[in-house]
This record gives C-alpha cells, sequence and structure tokens, in this order.
C-alpha cells in the first residue's frame, strides 16, 4: 500500500513540475502577438489529443460503458476545455504572479468541495496544512518584487478556472479508475479539441500567413508536449492513487519551481522571504499528505 500512495506522489509532483512552468512557457509564445491565448489554448488540447492517439495502441483495448460517457464529457469540460482555455486566456490579460496567486486557490475549494460532496474528513492537521501552504505561497508571490500588475478580466478568467479544476479533482474518480490513463485521456482531449474546433476556425485559417520565431516554436512545443500530454498523464496516475484534496495540494508547489527556475537562470535572487516560503509550503504539503485517507 505504501509503495502504491508513493507512486502517486511521485507521479503528482512530476506533474506540478511540469505545469510550473505553464505560466512563462505561455507568455512566450505569446509575446510577439502571432498567437493569442485561445489559439495556444487549442494548439494544447488538439496537440495533445494526437500524442494520446498515436500511443494508444501500444496500450490495452478498452471499451467504454455506456454510463461512463457522460462523466467524460464532464471531465473534459472541467479538466480540460473551461480550465485551460480560461487559464491560457486569462493570463493573457493578467500578470504570471496574479495568475500564482489565484492559482492558491484550487487546493482550498478541493478541499473543502470534496468535505461538502465526498464526505472527506475535516481535520485539524489537514487545515493548517492548507493555511501554511497558501500563506507560504503568498509570501514567495507578493515578496517576489513584482507586485500586482493584472487586470481584473485576467484575474476572474484565471479564478473560474481554478474552480473548474477543483471539480475535475473531486467529481469524477470513479470513472477513473475504472479505466487505463491513456484510454481516459485520449477521449478528453479528443471531446475537448471537438468542442473547441469551430470558434477556432477563423483563426486557423489565418496561420498560414503567420511566421513563428523559435523562442515561440519551442514554447508552444512545451505547452503541448510538457505542460499537456506529460503533465495529464501523470496526473491521472496520482489521481487514482491519491484522495483529491492531497493531489491538489500539490499545486502549492507551483510557485517554488518557478522561484527555483529564476533563480537557476539568473532571473532573479535567493531571499529570506523565498526561504520561508519554502518552509511554510513543505510543511504544509506534508501536513496534507501525512493525514491523506
Amino acid at each position: 500500500m505504501r509503495q502504491y500512495l508513493l507512486k502517486g506522489h511521485i507521479c503528482t509532483l512530476g506533474a506540478v513540475l511540469l505545469f510550473g512552468l505553464m505560466s512563462p512557457m505561455c507568455k512566450l509564445a505569446m509575446q510577439n502577438g502571432a498567437i493569442d491565448g485561445v489559439l495556444l489554448a487549442f494548439f494544447r488540447v488538439s496537440g495533445a489529443a494526437l500524442l494520446f492517439w498515436l500511443i494508444s495502441p501500444l496500450t490495452p483495448r478498452e471499451k467504454i460503458a455506456r454510463k461512463d460517457w457522460l462523466p467524460l464529457l464532464g471531465m473534459s469540460l472541467c479538466g480540460m476545455v473551461i480550465n485551460q482555455f480560461l487559464y491560457v486566456l486569462g493570463i493573457q490579460y493578467t500578470s504570471p504572479t496574479n495568475a500564482c496567486v489565484v492559482g492558491t486557490s484550487t487546493p482550498v475549494m478541493t478541499f473543502i468541495l470534496a468535505a461538502l460532496f465526498l464526505h472527506h474528513r475535516v481535520t485539524l492537521l489537514r487545515v493548517c496544512g492548507f493555511l501554511l501552504a497558501s500563506v507560504g505561497a503568498l509570501v514567495l508571490i507578493l515578496g517576489s518584487g513584482g507586485g500586482l500588475s493584472g487586470h481584473p478580466l485576467g484575474d476572474t478568467l484565471c479564478l473560474i478556472s481554478q474552480f473548474s479544476a477543483a471539480c475535475y479533482f473531486v467529481f469524477f474518480g470513479g470513472v477513473l479508475r475504472r479505466y487505463h490513463p491513456v484510454t481516459i485521456m485520449k477521449w478528453l482531449f479528443l471531446f475537448a479539441a471537438v468542442l473547441t474546433l469551430l470558434p477556432m476556425s477563423s483563426r486557423l485559417a489565418a496561420l498560414p500567413s503567420v511566421t513563428f520565431s523559435l523562442q515561440e516554436l519551442f514554447a508552444i512545443a512545451y505547452v503541448v508536449i510538457g505542460g499537456s500530454f506529460f503533465s495529464y498523464l501523470l496526473l491521472i496516475v496520482g489521481q487514482r492513487r491519491l484522495d483529491p484534496p492531497t493531489v491538489a495540494a500539490y499545486n502549492y508547489v507551483q510557485p517554488i519551481i518557478a522561484a527555483v527556475v529564476g533563480i537557476a537562470l539568473g532571473l532573479d535572487i535567493l531571499t529570506w522571504q523565498k526561504c520561508l516560503s519554502l518552509l511554510l509550503i513543505a510543511a504544509g504539503v506534508l501536513f496534507i499528505t501525512k493525514n491523506a485517507e
């Protein structure tokens, strides 16, 4: 059992590491205006759908039960369409700092939804863990020197995106465990690509006249391969082994990833605020995961 849970923690952490670079990569992909947030989100879901269908022959063939098609559609809407499109679109209008601040709300919303609808235990240890991790994340983000330079529209879009992610974590655990991860992902991303294809028609028609730089192409490739294909594949393995609040709690690690990358690239410096926030987040996540059901 311990090894089973350990694999869930490792996969969830791996997914969060990949997600942690999404905000700067999205900004890099859109910085010259060649594509906007909506088109980038479409590249994300359609590219990931293609990759999952390409590898699906290597996995067991499974037939989806009739009762599971509606939950799969709900998962696609919550986890891909609403979550990804509104997040990428929100980043277009707000700052990466604001997007990270709003991102700290996902674990708390997941915790509340799981307590209300799944009757998960609300323990003092877990409440303290969420408070510690939230404070640590906010200390890191607000102490970065960037300040809050966003826009209410972008912040609202990011907030709705995070609530959608919380619903994705909480309400679809049953169907997740009945099928192979690739089977789930290929249908989720295919639904998302089909649902968003029609609104993209005018933008896609203009693509042949657009020239992308190498930096933009690299950023788009990362969004599709790293931030979608590998990250969601790892995430679903974690979701199958851990409860929703535990999986969502790993979102607190994302600001730490951004800070570490910034320091490693010489774009940021190590300060006492960053050290304090690291300790608070680590303690908070430890309390949450230690008390996992």
